[in-house]
């Protein structure tokens, strides 16, 4: 008897949509700064998240979550109700639960270029039209203007508008007034308008008081970035109470896992502990970049906890100094941010011994 796989869904089999081999991945040499993901490595915050896992309770690795006290608890830091909420792994879940829960076969999504690989990837799972609105170089780094999201918005008429506010990896963000007129462009167009905040508070300022004014609107945020939680994928989604219900109806039986919920929760009272953090490795940043421009580099600082140098002509040599030193990205392809290598924020003691690296062969 002939036996055949059963067909997957026509976008699922688009050979277009494909994926890194998840069997390939090596781990990274301890003996080396992590600076290539956007991790937060600040040791002082480390040592904080060691310390409550440490301290968790037997249940919360023997029992499924119940996560209802963490809704409460970050509904009243947030300044909403628990029904604005939705917890997701990562804002990476936020983002797909929108495309789940909204985006049809024959969709149009609108999204930035160069951005999240996600956006892209689920536009082509869910069988949706992306329309990538393209960074252009300029003298300031990669440029997008709101004119230009706005036009294509009203031109296209998509379902889903996907911003990242800062941006990665470009580093770039709106400023309010422009965020809003997008906001309130995609809102006339019948779009859900999704703003992934997964660098907040390296961007101290957010959109997500906006949900009570435009019932189109998702703020997405991550714990991996400013919270050091990145290996637990735990994030959230806030919007009004209806959208947040839509949400809710594709998300798994259980959001998150139980050790993390456990953990976010009591790391809420230590929101005080990851401000510091955040200011450290902003420290950290300024320290980097001003050294580098120094030597003559030219930098990007950009809003979340990344910063581009472009060694330019020295490169090569820049980067065989660096290379027993750190992971970072080297050497963008995308025309907006083409020769400039990210470095993920670190504190500025880490970063010294960098410093004198490049200083060395510069």
């Amino acid at each position: 008897m002939t036996r055949h796989s059963p067909l997957p869904r026509a976008a699922v089999a688009d050979p277009g949509l494909a994926r890194p081999d998840w069997t390939k991945g090596q781990p990274r040499d301890p003996g080396k700064l992590w600076l290539d993901k956007n991790e937060n490595g600040d040791l002082e915050l480390s040592r904080l998240v060691a310390q409550v896992m440490r301290a968790l309770p037997p249940e919360a690795y023997f029992t499924y979550p119940e996560s209802g006290p963490l809704y409460r608890k970050l509904a009243g830091r947030l300044s909403v109700a628990p029904e604005n909420l939705v917890l997701t792994a990562g804002s990476d879940g936020a983002i797909r639960a929108c495309f789940e829960a909204y985006v049809d076969p024959g969709d149009t999504v609108i999204h930035t270029n160069p951005t999240f690989a996600m956006y892209s990837v689920y536009s082509r799972m869910y069988g949706a039209r992306a329309v990538a609105l393209d960074y252009r170089p300029s003298n300031d780094g990669p440029a997008l203007a709101a004119k230009t999201v706005i036009d294509a918005i009203g031109r296209e008429r998509p379902k889903l508008v996907g911003l990242p506010n800062p941006d990665s990896p470009t580093g770039t963000a709106f400023d309010p007034p422009s965020l809003e007129r997008i906001v309130a462009a995609a809102a006339e167009a019948g779009a859900l308008m999704l703003i992934d905040e997964a660098y907040h508070p390296f961007l101290p300022w957010t959109a997500l008081p906006w949900i009570g004014r435009y019932p189109n609107l998702v703020v997405a945020r991550s714990t991996g970035k400013a919270w050091g939680l990145a290996g637990l994928r735990i994030g959230y989604a806030a919007a009004s109470a209806e959208v947040a219900k839509m949400l809710h109806k594709v998300r798994p039986m259980y959001e998150v896992n139980t050790v993390a919920v456990h953990a976010f929760e009591r790391l809420l009272d230590h929101e005080e502990a990851m401000r510091a953090s955040v200011a450290r490795l902003m420290e950290g940043k300024e320290a980097f970049l001003a050294a580098m421009g120094a030597l003559g580099y030219r930098t990007l600082a950009g809003h979340g906890n990344f910063l581009h140098v472009a060694f330019g002509a020295r490169a090569e040599r820049v980067h065989a100094a660096l290379e027993p030193l750190a992971y970072y990205r080297k050497d963008f392809a995308e025309p907006a941010l083409k020769g400039f290598s990210r470095f993920s924020a670190t504190t500025a003691a880490l970063f010294q011994p960098l410093i004198d690296a490049v200083r060395e062969v510069s």
